[in-house]
């Protein structure tokens, strides 16, 4: 219980629950552009909706010059992977999946996130967390039946 209680005095778990809420936001209004335009504008439309955000965070300083060529690539990297899974994403939301079941299904990205970081970042998980992954993995596949 002292767990829970010190996760809800944190600032990573509230902002955590409001990425929660602004990615299921985002899937549904996904869901409805797909079927109203092509998976291409979309995904462009879309990019183009996150300007104004860029364009408050330079006018408020967040934004400063990047120092690292590497930050600079993974980001670059970032972003291309994330526009090739959105028109993925896209894909399934037109070829008239559930939405519930496509966005669940999807969200079993933290898999291969976990994969990738054991891999590449030496990272490790305690008992609890491995129990959680495979409870996540069970519900997810129960609820996409």
């Amino acid at each position: 219980m002292d767990t829970l209680s010190g996760a809800l005095n944190t600032r990573w778990f509230w902002y955590s629950i409001l990425t929660v809420i602004g990615w299921a936001g985002w899937a549904i209004f996904l869901k409805l552009g797909s079927v109203e335009i092509p998976s291409e504008p979309s995904l462009f439309l879309q990019t183009a909706g996150m300007v104004p955000l860029a364009v408050v965070l330079w006018l408020g300083g967040s934004v400063r010059g990047p120092q690292s060529k590497k930050g600079i690539m993974y980001s670059l990297l970032n972003g291309i992977i994330s526009g090739a899974g959105i028109l993925c994403l896209l894909a399934a939301y037109r070829s008239g999946g559930n939405t519930s079941v496509v966005a669940v299904t999807t969200a079993l990205y933290p898999l291969v996130t976990f994969v990738l970081a054991v891999l590449l970042l030496r990272e490790k998980l305690n008992k609890s967390q491995m129990l959680g992954l495979v409870l996540a993995t069970v519900s997810i596949v129960i609820f996409s039946l």
